[in-house]
């Protein structure tokens, strides 16, 4: 089966027309490589119960914005009561060319220290003002050999395990106890902050959003091996049970 994962105006057209869908504004967040970045804020993004999601810093993981654009489509009609700030895609010419950096073999995902980076620096300042209850970044390996998880840790153990079950149901968690150096258990790696590693190697995403922005900062990634459609699938059951939990807590508030 043909799919369009790389044709990045295909997805923004998919985007516009949820934001019409669903009564939200598609907003202009920077221009690089030739091509206009978009942002989704809901109204409801208030307070600390928000839902951070991004998507596509890594061209060459094509599940992860497929899937964000997938879920918004089915839950159109109810973003606007959810707390949510979205980043549809953050590195469209590395998708269009299906390689993980910028056209100047930057990789954004080890930017957001500092505001060097053109889209790095728009998005440090649209969520300057916010903190979240989850941030959720998007993510695939080539190397994995099944799901994986990295949860930041910030006190007491939360609920890395119930977001890998639910996608386990699609995909097996990756079996290793090591991967990219990190002790792992059934596909869950917890890891504490180490500034000094993050100060040689420059943040990733997930740091920067623990360091500033979120209570519970997730990475979740899909083995790019596997069949597309499967790999767009667990990312989705992920998306479903986090947003299950800030619905809940909005609605407790």
């Amino acid at each position: 089966m043909l799919h369009r994962s790389h044709d990045y105006a295909h997805l923004i057209a998919r985007w516009r027309s949820v934001a019409r869908a669903a009564g939200l504004r598609l907003r202009t967040l920077a221009k690089d490589d030739g091509s206009d970045l978009f942002y989704i804020e809901t109204p409801r993004l208030a307070g600390n119960a928000g839902l951070y999601l991004s998507a596509g810093i890594h061209g060459d993981e094509p599940a992860a914005p497929e899937a964000l654009a997938r879920w918004a489509e089915k839950n159109a009609a109810r973003l606007a009561e959810l707390p949510l700030l979205i980043f549809p895609c953050l590195n469209p010419w590395g998708l269009r060319n299906n390689v993980r950096t910028d056209s100047r073999g930057r990789d954004l995902n080890r930017m957001f220290h500092d505001d060097r980076h053109p889209v790095v620096a728009a998005v440090r300042k649209v969520t300057q003002p916010h903190r979240f209850h989850i941030a959720l970044p998007m993510h695939e390996d080539y190397d994995a050999q099944g799901i994986y998880l990295y949860e930041v840790q910030r006190g007491p153990h939360d609920f890395g395990e119930e977001l890998l079950r639910r996608a386990a149901k699609i995909l097996p968690a990756d079996p290793r106890v090591k991967i990219d150096s990190s002790t792992a258990k059934n596909g869950l790696i917890r890891r504490r902050i180490s500034p000094k590693k993050f100060e040689t190697m420059g943040y990733p995403e997930a740091i920067w959003l623990h360091l500033f922005h979120s209570e519970n900062t997730f990475t979740f990634e899909t083995p790019s091996e596997a069949a597309l459609d499967m790999r767009v699938r667990a990312h989705m059951a992920v998306l479903d049970e986090c947003v299950r939990r800030i619905a809940r807590r909005t609605n407790r508030g």
